[in-house]
């Protein structure tokens, strides 16, 4: 997030904290709870969490908010094999943005539409599993292993993010 706000008046400054990640689907549960509870855990009013979620319309939203753990129990490029009697491989990645302060939880929301191929193109990083399975709208049939450049185009994370910016301006924050 920090990239984003370079060209801001804004600046984050990250501190540790232990939590525990709730069980849903939904990022902006959980990010809503991630956002209480790293208050709480670092004990600022003012705590600012993120969480992306891959989702797969064929797949009834799956893995969601689950993607890392589907990656690290089963491996991201095995939802290909989820999808393979599917007609519908429309997906998405979903970042929530929630800020904590004053008591009260705001969450921000961008969203990266695509569909999966029917195998897995490109090199996926391990930071970035999913990416050499989707191939977004805006990448005329690439995935964003294939082009690097698709990420940073429309992502998700800039739009939430942006979202949470212009929420702190409006607010004289």
């Amino acid at each position: 997030m920090q990239p984003i706000l370079e060209d801001t008046e804004y600046s984050l400054k990250q501190q540790p904290a232990e939590i525990e990640e709730i069980d849903a689907l939904n990022v902006e549960d959980v990010a809503r709870r991630k956002a209480k509870d790293a208050a709480v855990a670092i004990g600022e009013d003012f705590v600012l969490v993120e969480d992306t979620g891959f989702y797969v319309e064929g797949l009834n939203g799956f893995p969601g908010a689950k993607a890392s753990f589907f990656d690290y129990t089963c491996g991201a490029e095995n939802l290909l094999k989820l999808l393979e009697e599917k007609d519908n491989r429309k997906a998405y990645f979903k970042t929530a943005v929630a800020l904590y302060h004053e008591g009260e939880v705001e969450v921000f929301t961008g969203k990266m539409t695509g569909r999966v191929p029917e195998e897995s193109r490109g090199e996926a990083v391990e930071e970035l599993p999913y990416n050499s399975i989707i191939a977004p709208d805006h990448g005329e049939g690439k995935t964003l292993a294939q082009n690097s450049e698709l990420k940073d185009e429309n992502f998700m994370r800039v739009e939430a993010t942006e979202k949470f910016i212009e929420w702190l301006k409006d607010n004289g924050l």
